[in-house]
């Protein structure tokens, strides 16, 4: 959290989303970075069933004392820089130059920042009059459904493996979600930031909330074919990860970044709460069909399949609720357009021939 708000006050907006991809991806490798580890140097030849061979108390060891140095580092490393001088002085050379002189690109793109990050999109708001803003609750919902969504699979890819007696892939599919998470965090924050002036963030997040719809329907059918497992782990993975860049990139433009820290602390609750939801209907409908004298374990379709149903079923309705969300940005940047419009007609009326940028 402290990395994200000091990066996203530290950029310019213009590259808000690649900034956050970034360190977002980083977020998503970890996963992998200490799955590699710990199969590398703590697993000590165990397999199912030898537990006592695993080395967990000096991974754990190892994992805690590398928090605590990340967190030490964070403590004297992370502050927030002051506004470099040339982005200053485009500014203010983009105020003074309407003698009918072109200002250059890099001046309006320094222009550009101060003036989004000065008017957020739906208002400055945070805290907890936030959670009454009906627009705030469509991407909390949005962020409940797809992290929720997301992290399940991801959490229970060792379980749906050993459902299908393909154990021997574990490693693989368990290292492939997180790297596929991480690699779309740094593309879709790069995307989004490319195409933000001609395609909304919102609908970018429409097309990966879509494709986590349709594998949860595949799911249903095919779960146990080795190369649909493959692509869940990589279209769900990849999905994950890009709502993880997105919802943090939406959130400091639509509401601004003077409470970021706040709103986002809401959104992350809401894909914790998403995720234990689905991670308990998960393993009742899991426990449900384990057949005596099978022990603790479930084989076969039937084990998944109603769990994958409500997942596509909720996946189709936060396909709904981006689709309004995507509807209700669109209209409120026309109301600001127009705001802004009608200001500048007012200055250019006065005698003002700096009248204020549209949003």
């Amino acid at each position: 959290m402290a990395c994200l708000m000091t990066t996203i006050n530290n950029y310019p907006l213009r590259l808000r989303g690649t900034v956050v991809g970034f360190v977002d991806a980083m977020y998503g490798a970890s996963a992998a970075i200490f799955a590699a580890i710990y199969a590398g140097s703590f697993v000590n030849g165990h397999d199912n069933g030898d537990e006592e061979k695993q080395n967990l108390k000096g991974f754990f060891l190892m994992c805690a004392i590398v928090i605590a140095v990340a967190n030490l580092l964070a403590m004297f490393l992370l502050k927030l820089l002051p506004p470099d001088d040339e982005d200053v002085l485009t500014v203010n050379t983009v105020n003074v130059s309407a003698e009918g002189t072109l200002p250059k690109s890099n001046d309006l793109h320094a222009q550009q920042d101060k003036e989004i990050a000065d008017d957020a999109i739906l208002g400055d708001i945070g805290g907890f009059p936030i959670l009454i803003n009906l627009d705030f609750q469509y991407l909390f919902w949005i962020a409940n459904i797809g992290g929720g969504v997301g992290l399940t699979y991801m959490n229970n890819v060792s379980t749906i493996l050993e459902s299908f007696n393909l154990d021997k892939d574990n490693g693989f599919l368990s290292t492939l979600t997180p790297v596929a998470s991480c690699l779309a965090r740094v593309v879709a924050g790069y995307v989004s930031d490319r195409l933000v002036h001609k395609v909304p963030r919102a609908v970018i997040l429409l097309f990966w909330l879509a494709l986590l719809a349709i594998m949860q329907f595949v799911s249903m059918f095919f779960l146990g074919s080795y190369p649909a497992l493959v692509m869940n782990s990589i279209v769900i993975g990849a999905s994950f990860g890009s709502i993880w860049c997105l919802a943090p990139t939406m959130i400091s433009e639509l509401f601004g970044t003077k409470n970021f820290g706040w709103n986002w602390g809401w959104m992350m609750l809401s894909t914790a709460t998403g995720t234990v939801i689905y991670q308990r209907v998960f393993a009742a409908i899991y426990q449900f069909y384990i057949r005596p004298g099978d022990g603790l374990t479930c084989y076969g379709l039937k084990c998944y399949r109603w769990t994958f149903m409500m997942t596509a079923v909720t996946a189709v309705y936060s396909i709904i609720l981006t689709i309004v969300l995507v509807q209700r940005i669109n209209d409120a940047i026309k109301r600001k357009k127009s705001r802004s419009d009608s200001i500048g007609y007012g200055n250019t009326i006065n005698g003002n021939k700096d009248p204020s940028p549209n949003i």
